[in-house]
């Protein structure tokens, strides 16, 4: 039976939100609708599930895909090697590394493929926006990986939000800094 590790990204792999650096891009590029929208989300008038769908339909249709492989391949040069020497630590040839995160898949699919691991990050399913995101991120496992197909091997993640995720595997971390 194949194993699996799951790993989160932001604050976990990568020393920092991805998503928020993203952002702060946007931001430092005076772009207004960026602004509109975390100035709604600073003043609690959208959830972060709509703030995060909101976004990722504008970024989806302002960048080309060579875009998202750039910003890829910067988060890829910043990955908390601790961490990334944890995982590998947890991993034989008989184990899938799966990326699972709130972030979207715009770019987490890129950073995925350069490390040749399996993942996903918050992503569209036809109109609907999934929010990978605490119980989310389980049930699209469980989906997409079930335990009758799959050993829980090792997981690690830095969120509280993330908990019964870690308490379904055999090892788990609960990343701090």
């Amino acid at each position: 039976m194949k194993k699996i590790n799951v790993i989160d990204l932001d604050d976990t792999l990568l020393p920092y939100d991805s998503f928020r650096l993203l952002i702060k891009g946007e931001i430092k590029k005076l772009n207004i609708r960026v602004w509109f929208w975390v100035v709604c989300r600073k003043l609690r008038l959208i959830s972060g599930t709509l703030f995060k769908e909101k976004l990722s339909r504008l970024f989806n249709k302002k960048y080309p895909a060579s875009f998202y492989k750039s910003f890829a391949a910067k988060l890829h040069k910043d990955l908390n090697p601790l961490v990334l020497d944890l995982v590998l630590s947890k991993t034989d040839i008989d184990t899938i590394n799966v990326l699972i995160s709130a972030s979207p898949d715009l770019y987490v699919k890129e950073l995925v493929s350069l490390l040749g691991w399996e993942g996903q990050g918050s992503f569209f399913n036809g109109s609907n926006f999934i929010h990978l995101h605490g119980n989310e991120k389980l049930k699209w496992l469980h989906h997409n990986y079930s335990k009758v197909n799959f050993e829980y091997n090792f997981s690690i993640s830095d969120s509280s939000s993330d908990s019964l995720l870690l308490e379904e595997f055999k090892n788990s971390v609960f990343w701090t800094k």
